[in-house]
């Protein structure tokens, strides 16, 4: 388990990295449903998701104030893969001026979605199909946000390939605005009576406010002891 960081100055997210070590789930997090569960063993947190059950969600509450940022989240696709689960994983962020939220089902689509606070709402990336493989495919998502521009970068990388971009912009109807210091969350939901279970495994997940250049080198040391540590 990695403990949370706070970087002051403009950027003034509160900052989180966890890698899910440890003997037990930091308290931090909140678990919602029946499907989740942390896996000491594997440094991972899973979940799973049946048909009818609603969806199972790992979420943490964020308190600080909006500014530039960076969200990164690894997960294997244990048993998702594979269009007979008919699942969903999104990865969502919610905050004062609405939510967004990146969605992948187990077809190899993936999209994503902005609602703002005066009731836009609607895809901002349509559908994509990301060439998902099969059982065991891990994805890399991370999301930027630049507050002086008002906008969004967001990219994945499926089984430690290439970077790829997915989506750069502003909102549904242009400003993007706060939509993660209220609460962030993963989550799995089964839409169909699917067989086997969707199953998904968080290796790794953080939020870390960009630094201004003051703060920028203790990030840099914080990061080259994370590092460490993973070697």
């Amino acid at each position: 388990m990695v403990a949370a960081l706070t970087v002051s100055g403009h950027a003034a997210i509160v900052s989180f990295s966890d890698d899910f070590t440890g003997d037990s789930l930091d308290p931090a997090w909140i678990e919602q449903g029946a499907g989740g569960s942390f896996q000491a063993n594997s440094d991972v947190y899973q979940i799973t998701n049946v048909n009818g059950s609603g969806g199972t969600r790992l979420q943490r509450f964020i308190d600080g104030e909006n500014g530039d940022l960076s969200a990164n989240v690894t997960v294997t696709l244990a048993e998702f893969s594979n269009p007979s689960t008919g699942a969903d994983f999104k990865w969502k962020f919610f905050g004062p001026d609405g939510f967004t939220e990146i969605v992948l089902n187990s077809f190899g689509d993936m999209r994503m979605f902005h609602n703002d606070s005066d009731g836009g709402g609607g895809n901002i990336q349509p559908n994509t199909n990301i060439g998902l493989t099969g059982a065991g495919d891990v994805i890399e998502l991370a999301l930027l946000y630049n507050e002086g521009s008002d906008t969004l970068d967001v990219s994945y990388a499926l089984n430690g390939g290439a970077v790829t971009s997915f989506y750069s912009g502003g909102g549904i109807d242009g400003p993007v605005g706060n939509l993660w210091t209220n609460f962030v969350q993963a989550e799995v939901f089964e839409f169909g009576a699917g067989d086997p279970v969707p199953t998904i495994q968080i290796q790794e997940w953080s939020m870390t406010a960009v630094p201004e250049p003051a703060s920028s080198m203790l990030v840099l040391g914080c990061l080259g002891l994370l590092l460490r540590r993973r070697r």
